[in-house]
């Protein structure tokens, strides 16, 4: 389930994250009190157009997990007022995409199920999972599993949910709890940040006043292009070399059907000398970085530092004084680095997919990534739907 894009950041990780071309942008609402209206999906979220870096002046609700209005078709403006009669019937329309069965009928199902199975001993290592997707009730019992909107940190099953989640970030002081986050590539990185801090604040209560000053260890898997965003709301995060690939994913692997080059990356917060890539992998470690590398990111003296973003080995432009993709070329009336077909004159509205100034959607380097990815997302949601229903599974005779 893929939620509203990103509207501004540059494909080469380049982009300030106060800079705005067009697109959609979240947004503060008049009155922060009032709750927000509710979709199937929780609270959703304000947002505003942006055009040419000027916001419209009427913004709108929209879902927060979902940007194909197929998925989710929830609109209204801020400041529309709706009837009585609109709102029942927007009510009868969320609870008749509610799961079939409450999380309580699960969890029983699922102890009957375990009784009768009489499984051998379990790993002691604990995890809690945050999915949207109700069908992952129907594995886990109620300490490893709550229904969860990352978007909008909109626990379904209310506060029982929250205490769960609560409880396990604090258990033994939080020592030794992890967060690994995969979120849907085209959601909105400020939500998601808002969230993450939340969850980040969570754990905090529980450290003792010795441990103030520790950080929540974070994995955060996302694609390249986005660095520059997530560093801005996490200054302590940094983008590891090592390329995520999805064995089930006919984008983001290796193999005939996939990229050459997987997009997608790893953001934490610990240190990257810490973290060993595999060398059978095609990963080294630079001595002077102090990091693991992919072999074909070589170290630039002038920049001194392993600079490639994408895996592949990147030039240094003097006139620019950084290094750039190896498909540049450094343009004289632009003066700086770029495709060789760029237009040096740059649309008015820039592109809509990446936010970069100096072409629009059509030419964009990187619409194929998201076409193509939109296209494997629906039919691998398809053919999930198709081989897990959605109705309870039949009980054991």
């Amino acid at each position: 389930m893929a939620a509203p894009m990103d509207s501004v950041e540059s494909p080469e990780g380049e982009g300030s994250a106060g800079r705005r071309a067009s697109g959609v942008e979240l947004s503060v609402p008049s009155d922060p009190a009032a709750p927000a209206p509710l979709c199937p999906h929780g609270p959703t979220l304000l947002f505003v157009k942006v055009s040419q870096g000027k916001e419209e002046t009427r913004k709108f609700y929209a879902c927060s997990a979902c940007r194909d209005r197929k998925d989710c078709n929830f609109f209204q403006w801020e400041d529309e007022k709706l009837s009585e009669a609109r709102l029942a019937a927007r009510e009868a329309h969320n609870q008749r995409w509610q799961p079939p069965l409450s999380r309580a009928q699960c969890i029983e199902r699922l102890h009957e199920q375990i009784r009768l199975a009489a499984p051998g001993e379990k790993s002691n290592a604990k995890s809690l999972l945050l999915d949207i997707d109700f069908r992952y009730s129907q594995f886990y019992l109620e300490d490893s599993f709550c229904r969860y909107n990352m978007f909008n940190h909109h626990f379904f099953d209310g506060k029982a949910a929250l205490e769960v989640c609560r409880a396990f970030l604090q258990e033994e002081e939080g020592d030794g709890v992890i967060m690994v986050t995969d979120p849907p590539f085209g959601g909105l990185v400020e939500p998601l940040a808002i969230t993450f801090k939340k969850l980040i604040a969570m754990w905090k209560e529980g450290q003792s006043q010795d441990d103030s000053q520790k950080e929540l260890p974070i994995f955060w898997i996302f694609p390249y292009f986005f660095e520059s965003r997530i560093c801005h709301f996490f200054p302590s995060f940094h983008m590891l070399d090592y390329q995520v690939d999805y064995d089930n994913h006919t984008l983001y692997k290796h193999g005939k059907t996939g990229r050459k080059q997987s997009p997608v990356r790893i953001f934490t917060n610990i240190p990257p000398n810490k973290i060993v890539l595999p060398t059978e992998e095609g990963y080294r470690f630079c001595s002077l970085c102090q990091r693991y590398v992919s072999l074909e990111n070589q170290h630039c003296m002038h920049c001194n530092s392993c600079t490639s973003k994408d895996g592949r080995k990147w030039s240094h432009c003097f006139l620019c004084k950084k290094c750039v993709k190896p498909s540049w070329i450094h343009c004289s009336t632009c003066n700086r680095c770029a495709l060789p077909d760029h237009s040096c004159a740059g649309p008015k509205d820039g592109c809509f997919i990446c936010g970069a100034l100096d072409h629009k959607r059509s030419n964009c380097p990187n619409i194929g990534t998201f076409k193509r990815a939109n296209k494997a997302v629906r039919r691998q949601k398809q053919r999930k739907s198709n081989k897990i229903k959605a109705e309870p599974l039949k009980d054991n005779p």
